[in-house]
């Protein structure tokens, strides 16, 4: 299609017009999805294999996630008299199925910051629901620390060998009963030569009748060069009582003192050359207010080898279990191969084209570890499909 020497000139000026605004206005777009297609034996919907009760974080995912999930960043930041100000928008959708739903759309964050302030110029003002200082381990999807929700705070002011961060949440999830929440943060606190130390300090309280208090604290050190070498490696050490979560978030707002947990994870990463990968092993403790307890450990990870620039060969294995005061152990075996397209061969490349077959063994204290009615008598299941995983 032609055309004419005008129109030409009019889209020139448009576009330039458009790209300097976006520029002046620096709007950042970011987001992350996955998404596919799978199939299962036993005649049943595509199944997925995890334990039903233990410790957060003993669910491989590689090959192992039967949703459909998204979530979208939009970011506006700007300056005046030398203060940096910037709103944040993070939508998100969730199906439990292979195909959305039409429904599940919800606001994941939605912020204001602002930073350059004369009182504390290198600190970092915010007011609205913010997902922030979040530590995970990936092959597990599960964020062991998390101080998220609504709230008001500062963070980066100068804490001597590291900085700080104060931050007040409150929760109406329910009406009937709402809660609030205090958390510090002491950041990046040199340790030793590439390590660093990072302490998170949780007080809760049920505003209600029958609401309770709870505090924690969780230690994470992060450690790169391990040994002199390419390894790249973090240790959790955390405590939770009352109605404090493990995760420095809210707990049950009905837990009384009674309610104590423990947690032990180490996570270690590498790449060495075309090889690489992350494992994690996890030992975990949580008692409930009447006493009972409930033992939790894992061990896996995930590898992966580069064939060519575009393809790897991922594969991984977990074997988690758990055990309830006065029950049997409940465990799971859980094994993925996944022929990989992506933009390079190293592990952390996305995004990701998979295939992928998984294969898992449970025993029959587990039960049944899909929720498919067809494994209500099995202990063992195969799936196969496909998948994309895609950050920017």
């Amino acid at each position: 299609m032609k055309f004419p020497p005008q129109a030409l000139t009019r889209l020139t000026l448009v576009l330039t017009l458009g790209l300097g605004a976006a520029s002046a206005q620096a709007l950042d777009w970011t987001g992350y999805f996955r998404a596919g297609p799978g199939l299962t034996s036993n005649n049943a919907s595509r199944a997925c294999y995890s334990l039903n009760g233990g410790s957060k974080g003993m669910k491989y995912r590689l090959g192992n996630e039967c949703d459909f999930y998204g979530e979208f960043q939009l970011a506006q930041g700007f300056q005046k008299d030398g203060v940096d100000y910037r709103v944040t928008l993070m939508t998100n959708h969730w199906t439990g199925a292979t195909d959305t739903d039409g429904k599940g759309l919800a606001i994941e964050q939605m912020f204001a910051e602002a930073k350059g302030f004369d009182i504390a110029p290198n600190a970092t003002f915010w007011i609205g629901k913010e997902r922030g200082r979040r530590g995970d381990v990936h092959i597990v999807d599960t964020f062991f620390t998390e101080m998220a929700g609504v709230g008001a705070g500062v963070k980066g002011l100068d804490g001597g060998a590291g900085k700080l961060g104060v931050a007040f949440y409150k929760t109406e999830a329910s009406a009937a009963k709402p809660g609030h929440r205090a958390n510090v943060e002491w950041l990046d606190i040199a340790t030793n030569d590439d390590g660093k130390l990072n302490v998170f300090l949780t007080a809760t309280k049920g505003s209600f009748d029958g609401g309770t208090t709870g505090a924690g604290v969780a230690l994470r050190h992060d450690q790169a060069k391990l040994f002199g070498t390419g390894l790249s490696n973090t240790l959790w050490l955390q405590y939770a009582q009352g109605s404090a979560g493990l995760n420095s978030n809210f707990g049950d707002l009905s837990a009384g003192s009674g309610a104590k947990s423990y947690r032990l994870v180490e996570s270690i990463g590498w790449q060495d050359g075309v090889f690489g990968g992350q494992a994690m092993f996890l030992l975990a403790k949580e008692t409930d207010a009447a006493g009972k307890s409930t033992r939790s450990m894992s061990i896996g990870g995930r590898a992966s080898y580069g064939v060519s620039r575009n393809f790897k060969w991922v594969s991984e294995l977990g074997v988690s279990q758990y055990k309830p005061d006065g029950g049997a152990t409940a465990r799971l075996t859980k094994f993925t191969i996944a022929p990989t397209l992506s933009i390079a061969n190293d592990f952390w490349s996305r995004p990701e084209f998979r295939l992928y077959l998984t294969h898992a063994r449970w025993n029959s204290a587990a039960g049944n570890v899909t929720g498919q009615a067809a494994f209500a008598d099995k202990t063992s299941g195969t799936s196969a499909g496909a998948q994309v995983e895609w950050w920017f």
